[in-house]
């Protein structure tokens, strides 16, 4: 269903104190039409193709779509996005929700034509309980927001992704990954309750004791169950950090691989459990001062000051690096310095400035604990890298997050926490790919980075691979996507979505 203006447009003025009229917004009329009658008597202003902003409020992050919604609702509160769901319901209209936007395949506008966007930008409400250092928060903040919020109202924090326009309603409802997650666990996992509009529009309160398993479906896989308006979440003291990074330009492909395989047996050394309070990662990226044309990085943030004396053990392996940093950062510099922002915390707040958008594709390997990579594998997937990706006009790069170890809070709250269906990964790998039409076409430019990921699992054939919902890869069939983000899981989110969202008012091409 694809909603048009159906009449003629009328242009609203207003007359100034010199006589002159000043023209506001077009007003379309939309007559014959129930489903934006029944968002207009709601108070909802929708915004429909026509108007003269739709063309900005219906651009995506990922600017290799152009879904056209059937309008775009801004509800000041959790009764408004009530009301929007049940017109979309009444009509037929699938019903997506929009927190920062950021759906690497475009879920907030729906993933095709014709879906009511509900838009949170107004909900950004937020508190701290200073007696049980619990935080609320709308769903309309981004994790900048939020994080300059918990800084400046008791010096709390949370873990949580580095990019500041990153909405909390995706991030923490598929997950929720950040450098202090080893030792706080996923965004989810500190969700201790949630206020969600499921598709009936009842306002409904959510946690391990109330709607207990609606809460276990919305930590994980959110967006297909509701429209989360509010979190109320634990914080925790904002610690100070050592961030460190050790550059490698000089590395050939072997070199590069026999430095992964480094990396993942000093992540899960059992004779040396790593410290739950290290986040560490690694990044392959192009880099045409280097030799070879790529870089090895090993970089992280430990929030203790043991940086030298845990890093030695690896670094004997990978040898000297070409380039050392070493900084003590207080927990709001190392926010900063994770989002690569020189230009102080206010930059944080998302309200001053556009978010910057770009034209990608992404996708993701999770390598579990029980199944680490082979030679084979990690030999393919640095050739790759300092083969075919030393000559291509993508920009990629490539990101390994350690998730596990025998220490990590991930791992440890076991398997069904929540909906989170990868408590055994070791680490994931993000696979992206920036590029211009221009110079490569979105087949091709997909087909690069999908050959990443291929140089990898095609050398592990008789290996299970999961991936990461928040790294969605919009290339896949529901069907695909439920086998690498919920393989465990969908079989009871499947009867959940049928007991909470019979009808599919809630709805992606990769719903349940």
């Amino acid at each position: 269903m694809h909603l048009y203006p159906t009449s003629l447009v009328l242009l609203y003025a207003v007359t100034t104190s010199l006589g002159a009229w000043t023209p506001l917004r077009p007003l379309v009329r939309r007559d014959n039409n129930t489903f934006l009658d029944c968002l207009e008597q709601a108070g909802l202003d929708p915004v429909v193709e026509g108007a003269t902003t739709y063309a900005n409020d219906s651009k995506p992050f990922n600017l290799r779509f152009n879904y056209k919604p059937a309008a775009i609702v801004y509800p000041k509160n959790s009764t408004a996005v009530s009301a929007a769901v049940r017109c979309g319901a009444q009509n037929g209209v699938k019903v997506n929700a929009r927190s920062g936007g950021h759906s690497y395949a475009a879920y907030a506008l729906g993933g095709e034509d014709g879906h009511l966007t509900v838009s949170l930008d107004n909900l950004r409400h937020l508190s701290v309980n200073g007696s049980t250092n619990t935080a609320t928060i709308g769903a309309g903040n981004r994790l900048g927001d939020v994080a300059l919020y918990l800084w400046d109202n008791g010096k709390r924090a949370m873990a949580h992704g580095t990019c500041p326009y990153v909405g909390i309603g995706g991030h923490a409802g598929q997950g929720g990954f950040g450098l202090p997650s080893r030792a706080w666990g996923l965004f989810a996992d500190q969700v201790t309750s949630i206020e969600i509009v499921t598709a009936d529009g009842a306002i409904l309160n959510a946690s391990t004791t109330e709607n207990t398993d609606l809460f276990w479906a919305a930590m994980g896989a959110g967006s297909n169950f509701g429209i989360i308006t509010e979190f109320t979440t634990v914080t925790h003291d904002a610690l100070d950090s050592v961030a460190f990074a050790y550059t490698f330009t000089n590395y050939t492909a072997e070199e590069a691989s026999n430095g992964l395989l480094a990396w993942q047996k000093f992540a899960n050394d059992p004779e040396n459990p790593l410290d739950a309070n290290l986040g560490l990662q690694l990044h392959i990226d192009p880099d045409s001062s280097a030799p070879s044309g790529v870089s090895f990085s090993v970089s992280g943030s430990y929030y203790e000051a043991k940086v030298n004396a845990t890093m030695a053990a690896l670094l004997a392996d990978l040898g000297t690096p070409d380039k050392t940093m070493t900084q003590t950062q207080r927990w709001i510099a190392s926010v900063l310095y994770l989002a690569d922002i020189q230009n102080g915390s206010h930059a944080l707040n998302t309200t001053t400035a556009p978010d910057e958008r770009d034209h990608f594709y992404a996708t993701s390997t999770f390598v579990s604990e029980q199944e680490p990579l082979g030679k084979p594998s990690t030999d393919a997937l640095m050739q790759y890298f300092y083969g075919p990706g030393t000559n291509t006009t993508v920009g990629w790069f490539i990101i390994f997050d350690l998730y596990g170890g025998a220490k990590s809070a991930i791992k440890n709250v076991g398997a069904d926490f929540n909906s989170f269906d990868a408590r055994d990964a070791l680490y994931s790998i993000q696979y992206y790919g920036s590029y211009s039409n221009s110079t490569i076409s979105d087949a091709d430019a997909i087909t690069f980075i999908q050959g990443m990921k291929a140089a990898l699992e095609d050398n592990q054939p008789n290996t299970t691979f999961k991936e990461y919902a928040n790294y969605i890869d919009s290339t896949y069939s529901a069907e695909v996507a439920h086998q690498k983000y919920y393989p465990t899981h969908t079989e009871r989110l499947t009867k959940l979505k049928d007991q909470y969202d019979p009808d599919r008012v809630f709805h992606n091409p990769q719903d349940f």
